[in-house]
Order: structure tokens, then C-alpha cells, then sequence
């Protein structure tokens, strides 16, 4: 299955730049590890309570709507 272009535009030309600063991150120097997990445990949360709201809202459309 060939995920939409809306999954394409968002991982690919809207994530350039979170991946040029987990890049950064990673590769940079001088590298403080607290740092990248702190950053990094950020993202990965915030990225999770964005696409759960998604989640729940789409139910509750599809529920109302549907």
C-alpha cells in the first residue's frame, strides 16, 4: 500500500527540518547526551500526543458523522 501524498508532505518536506536538528544532535560536537535525550524525548512526545488528538478526533468525526 502506497501511503498518501498528506504522509508524504508531512515526514518528507515538513521533517527536513527536525531531521537536519537530529542530525545536528547527533553528529555535532561538542555533544551533550542530556541534551539530545531531553530533545529527543521531547519530539517523540509531542509527536505522539499530536497524532493520538488526530486519532481521537477522527473517531469522534466518524462517530458524529457517519
Amino acid at each position: 500500500m502506497i501511503p498518501g501524498p498528506g504522509t508524504w508532505l508531512i515526514f518528507g518536506i515538513i521533517g527536513i527540518p527536525v531531521y537536519a536538528i537530529l542530525l545536528g544532535w547527533f553528529i555535532g560536537s561538542p555533544r551533550d547526551t542530556r541534551t539530545i535525550g531531553l530533545g529527543l524525548t521531547y519530539l517523540v512526545g509531542l509527536t505522539i500526543a499530536l497524532w493520538a488528538g488526530m486519532f481521537v478526533l477522527q473517531v469522534l468525526i466518524d462517530l458524529v458523522f457517519f
